[in-house]
């Protein structure tokens, strides 16, 4: 998962330099719902909103979580919901942040087409350096 491999290189470096840090998370909604179809395994567009972001929240405490038991100061955790790339780039510019650390997939090709990539976006767009991490995973 990216965001591990970014939270591990984040610590890593908050340890080393006495830095807090600033977690966010960035869910969006399901596309793969189509507007005004029936539930989905009986879970209709809300549920399946609500889940998603419920996950994305559990997620982001297991970082935070797993941050501080490492001796990591992590003075502010958000779980946002919106478009990934922008919301991360707004967030970091409203907070003045010296350094995003983003994970990315490392996707090429006709993947990287369709699915776009949030690491490049936020590489391209935010006002501070900008550290990606890709996984070993390949």
């Amino acid at each position: 998962m990216p965001s591990r491999v970014a939270l591990d290189h984040a610590s890593e470096l908050a340890e080393k330099l006495g830095a807090t840090l600033d977690m966010l998370h960035v869910w969006q909604a399901p596309t793969f719902v189509p507007l005004g179809s029936g539930p989905v395994g009986g879970v209709g567009e809300a549920g399946m909103t609500e889940m998603v972001r419920k996950n994305a929240q559990e997620a982001l405490d297991g970082f935070v979580d797993e941050a501080r038991k490492r001796g990591v100061s992590v003075r502010s955790a958000r779980c946002l919901g919106g478009p990934p790339a922008w919301s991360i780039v707004d967030a970091a510019k409203e907070g003045n942040y010296d350094l995003i650390v983003i994970g990315t997939h490392g996707r090429t090709g006709v993947p990287r087409m369709l699915l776009g990539s949030v690491a490049e976006n936020v590489v391209r767009h935010a006002h501070c350096p900008v550290l990606t991490v890709r996984s070993a995973q390949r």
